[in-house]
C-alpha cells in the first residue's frame, strides 16, 4: 500500500513540475524516467534518478527523495535524511515539503519535536489555501501534539479546509460541532459534516456517524444505518468500528443476532488493543456468550482491557475480587479497583464503594460513608435496581434514589 500511495504522490507532483531553465529541464527528464521506472516497480532504477534530479536542486525531486527516505521505498528508511531533503525543498517554497517537514517536527521523526517550527511551517501554507495544512493546523489547535489549545483557530482552519471539500476538514468540523469546541454544540450539523467526510471514505467519520445513528443524536435513531456506517469503518479495520459492529451483532440491533460474527469482530478489534473489545470478550467468557465459560480467560481479557485504559474493566475486575469470581475473594483488592474506577467517573464503582461501606467489605461498616458514595453514584447517573433501593433507603431514607 505504501508503494502504491508513494507512486501516486510522485505522479501527481510530476504533473505539476514546471520547466524553466536547462538545469530544470534535465531534472524534469530525470523525473520522467524515474516515473516510468516506478510504474513498473523498478525502484532500483527510479531512486538513483530521483537522487540525481535532487542533486540538481530540483525541489520536486528533493520532496520525492524525502518521501523515499521517510518510507524506505527503494532505499533504506532514514528519517534524518527525509528531514534533510524536505528542508531543501521547503526552502524553495514547496508547500507539500513544508507540510511533510511540519509533520516530522510534530512527531519528532528525524528531528527534535518542535511544535513552534511546525506552526511556522504550516501557517503560511494554510493561509495560501493548502487544505492539508489547514486541517493539520486546526488539529494542532485542538491541543494535539502539545500545541496550545485554541478552539476558535481550530474551527477557522477546519472551515477553510472544508470549504475546499477536504474530508478531514469536514471530519474535524463534525467533532467541533458534536462536542461544542470553538462553536455551539449542534449534533445535527455534526451528523452532516460526518456524512460529507464519510462519503470520502474517512473511517473515523463513518464510525462517528454510525454512533449518532446508534444513539439517535442529531439524527433519528436508526440501528440499520448505524450498522451500515459502523460496517464501513470496520471494513477499513477501524478498531472502534469493529467493536461496534460486534456489539450490534451481540444485541441483534440493525442486523440479526449472531454470536459467531460478534466474536469475529471483537477479536479483530482486540488485535488492535481496542479496550472495549477486550472488555467485551472478557464478559463473553464470564457469561458463556458464544464461548464456553472460562473465568481465567475472563480475567486475562479484563486485565488487558485495563492496561489499555478501560474503566469498565477496572470495575468488573474489582467485582470479581469482591465475590471471588475467577480470582480469590479479596475485599481489599475489590475496594482498590472500585476506587480506581470511581476516580475516573464510573458510577457503578461509586455505588460499589458504597456497598462495601454498607456491608463492611474491605472496610468497617459505615452508613454515613455508604450514603455519601451512594449519592455520588446517583449524581453520576447510576440507576439503582430494587435491591439497591433497599440499601439506599436503609441509609438515606425513603427519598433515596428519587433524584
Amino acid at each position: 500500500m505504501k508503494k502504491i500511495c508513494l507512486l501516486l504522490v510522485f505522479c501527481l507532483l510530476l504533473s505539476m513540475c514546471p520547466v524553466f531553465a536547462e538545469e530544470t529541464t534535465d531534472a524534469y527528464a530525470l523525473l520522467e524516467q524515474a516515473q516510468a521506472a516506478l510504474a513498473t516497480g523498478d525502484y532500483q532504477t527510479a531512486v538513483p534518478l530521483i537522487r540525481k534530479a535532487a542533486d540538481l536542486g530540483d525541489a520536486t525531486a528533493q520532496l520525492w527523495l524525502g518521501d523515499v527516505c521517510a518510507y524506505g521505498i527503494g532505499a533504506e528508511q532514514n528519517d534524518e535524511e527525509a528531514v534533510k531533503y524536505y528542508q531543501l525543498a521547503a526552502d524553495q517554497g514547496n508547500i507539500t515539503a513544508k507540510y511533510r517537514l511540519a509533520l516530522c517536527y510534530l512527531e519528532g521523526r528525524g528531528a527534535e519535536k518542535d511544535t513552534g517550527k511546525a506552526e511556522e511551517l504550516l501557517t503560511p501554507c494554510a493561509d495560501q489555501g493548502n487544505a492539508e495544512s489547514q486541517s493539520l493546523l486546526g488539529y494542532c489547535y485542538l491541543g494535539q501534539y502539545g500545541m496550545k489549545q485554541d478552539y476558535e483557530k481550530a474551527v477557522r482552519y477546519f472551515q477553510m479546509a472544508a470549504d475546499q471539500g477536504h474530508g478531514p476538514g469536514y471530519l474535524y468540523l463534525g467533532n467541533c460541532s458534536e462536542f461544542g469546541w470553538g462553536t455551539e454544540q449542534d449534533l445535527k450539523k455534526a451528523a452532516e459534516y460526518y456524512r460529507l467526510a464519510a462519503e470520502q471514505g474517512l473511517s473515523e467519520a463513518q464510525y462517528r456517524l454510525g454512533g449518532l445513528y446508534h444513539l439517535g443524536k442529531g439524527v433519528e435513531q436508526d440501528y440499520e444505518k448505524a450498522f451500515h456506517y459502523y460496517s464501513l469503518a470496520a471494513a477499513q479495520d477501524h478498531p472502534e468500528g469493529l467493536t461496534s459492529v460486534g456489539y450490534l451483532y451481540s444485541e441483534g440491533l440493525g442486523t440479526e443476532r449472531n454470536t459467531e460474527e460478534m466474536l469475529k469482530y471483537y477479536n479483530r478489534a482486540a488485535e488492535y488493543g481496542e479496550p472495549m473489545a477486550l472488555f467485551n470478550l472478557g464478559c463473553c467468557y464470564r457469561d458463556a456468550n458464544g464461548v464456553e465459560q472460562d473465568y481465567e480467560k475472563m480475567i486475562q481479557y479484563f486485565q488487558q482491557a485495563i492496561d489499555k485504559g478501560s474503566v469498565n474493566a477496572l470495575f468488573s475486575l474489582g467485582y470479581c475480587y469482591l465475590i471471588g469470581e475467577g480470582v480469590e475473594k479479596n475485599p481489599d483488592e475489590a475496594l482498590r479497583y472500585f476506587h480506581l474506577a470511581a476516580d475516573q467517573g464510573n458510577s457503578y464503582a461509586m455505588f460499589g464503594i458504597g456497598e462495601c461501606y454498607y456491608a463492611g467489605n474491605g472496610v468497617e461498616k459505615n452508613p454515613e460513608a455508604a450514603a455519601e458514595w451512594y449519592q455520588k453514584a446517583l449524581d453520576a447517573g447510576y440507576e439503582p435496581d430494587e435491591e439497591d433501593l433497599k440499601h439506599l433507603e436503609d441509609v438515606m431514607g425513603e427519598a433515596a434514589g428519587m433524584k
